[in-house]
């Protein structure tokens, strides 16, 4: 959060720069602007409730509605507004996401219905470990369904959300 903070400061007063030095950039007219740290969720002023995730690589998720919302978080807390051009990727829908855990397994999977590897979407994909699903999405532990059998979270894919 401090790091989205810092950003959010840099950016402002970049602004604040530019608007008092007319025409004088020192950026190049091609550079692009960074999505956000994955695990960061923003709402836009021009896209109303819709909550964007930047997910591993900075794939870009929307929220599709409340229910899938709910099924990965717990409250509306950390949602920030950004500009859409703060991460200017193509968004995918993260429908149906909710999340699985084999009993005794310390593995937790989150099902990612956009992820389409070989021409196979809809698969499992395994959250990378405990300090990426609390700290880096904070991704709420009370919605984890555990499951008894391995087959309950199958098929399963490449690559682990980091």
């Amino acid at each position: 959060m401090k790091r989205l903070r810092r950003m959010c400061l840099a950016l402002a007063l970049g602004l604040g720069l530019s608007l008092t030095t007319a025409d004088v950039s020192t950026a190049a007219p091609e550079a692009a602007v960074d999505c956000p740290d994955p695990g960061t969720r923003f709402k836009t002023p021009t896209t109303g409730d819709r909550v964007f995730l930047v997910g591993p690589s900075e794939f870009l998720y929307y929220i599709p509605n409340q229910t899938v919302y709910f099924d990965l978080w717990g409250t509306w807390d950390g949602i920030v507004t950004l500009d859409r051009s703060a991460c200017n990727k193509p968004e995918y829908e993260l429908t149906n996401g909710h999340f699985r855990q084999l009993r005794g397994s310390d593995a937790v999977y989150i099902w990612d219905a956009t992820w389409d590897d070989l021409g196979r979407a809809n698969r499992w994909r395994r959250i990378a470990d405990w300090t990426t699903f609390t700290a880096r999405y904070h991704f709420d532990p009370t919605a984890i369904y555990v499951v008894e059998k391995q087959s309950d979270i199958f098929p399963i894919a490449d690559p682990t959300w980091t």
